[in-house]
């Protein structure tokens, strides 16, 4: 599923047409990791007699809860509303845009990761535990500042593509000893900047139109895996790994939907 299409509401008070109910239960089941414990549904366009007590609507609930970060979910998912629109971000995977022939492999893996984001309370997301193994990071919770991520994901994607990461690489600013250092920025490079408490590092996917922004795609941006637009400006270096040639790599224009930079811990 590419992406969430229904034609009314579904859910409590709903319009609850079978063929839309199936839809949203189909995507709640490819994003089931992210809903934890939730189990996958059963696909039948049903809600039930009592739509408020079905499963499906317990699993809406806990994606809204977890995911669309509302602090008291309706159990519904109305056409274009803020539910639907974070289940579709979840379904469909930014694709990367190369600016070079040159195979840049740990940005297409950084991009099938977009979407994995935490679990509220003591639960975590296995995929982030996964990061934290990959940085050698002892947490076993994704959520709070003392469990911030964004370093643990790029240590997992350049280990998932055969390079080895920096001494400490759970803490953002170590990644400015990886590799060698470039003047400028170039699509794949990681960067690395402060912000208070400690810092952060993404990945270069673009550039806006005037050169002022670029585009990173990062672990932990909003508690989640996305892209997102910081100004040029807080970055404070940039990094690719040593037997990679920069050579003739360019910053493409980034023109796809992206929110101003936020929440980092």
């Amino acid at each position: 599923m590419d992406k969430l299409k229904i034609t009314a509401s579904v859910g409590i008070d709903g319009e609850n047409n079978p063929s839309d109910i199936k839809e949203v239960q189909a995507g709640l089941n490819q994003i089931i990791a992210l809903i934890q414990p939730t189990n996958a549904l059963v696909v039948d366009g049903s809600l039930g007699s009592q739509p408020e007590t079905s499963k499906t609507v317990a699993a809406i609930k806990v994606f809204q809860q977890r995911l669309v970060r509302l602090t008291r979910p309706d159990g519904r998912i109305d056409v274009n509303g803020k539910s639907h629109n974070t289940l579709n971000r979840h379904l469909q995977p930014v694709k990367p845009e190369t600016s070079s022939d040159q195979s840049i492999s740990w940005m297409t893996t950084a991009f099938e990761e977009v979407g994995q984001a935490e679990i509220a309370g003591s639960k975590a997301n296995p995929k982030i535990l996964e990061y934290f193994k990959a940085a050698r990071f002892w947490g076993t919770d994704d959520s709070g500042g003392q469990n911030a991520w964004c370093a643990s994901f790029v240590a997992w994607v350049m280990k998932e593509n055969g390079y080895v990461a920096v001494e400490n690489a759970f803490r953002a600013k170590a990644w400015s000893n990886f590799g060698k250092k470039i003047d400028s920025p170039i699509y794949g490079a990681i960067g690395i900047k402060s912000r208070r408490g400690g810092g952060h590092v993404a990945f270069v996917v673009g550039q806006s139109s005037d050169g002022q922004h670029l585009f990173m795609l990062g672990g932990n941006q909003g508690d989640m895996v996305n892209v997102k637009k910081y100004p040029l400006s807080v970055w404070d270096s940039f990094v690719v790994p040593d037997d990679f040639n920069p050579e003739g790599i360019g910053l493409p224009i980034y023109n796809k939907p992206a929110e101003d930079a936020g929440r980092e811990d």
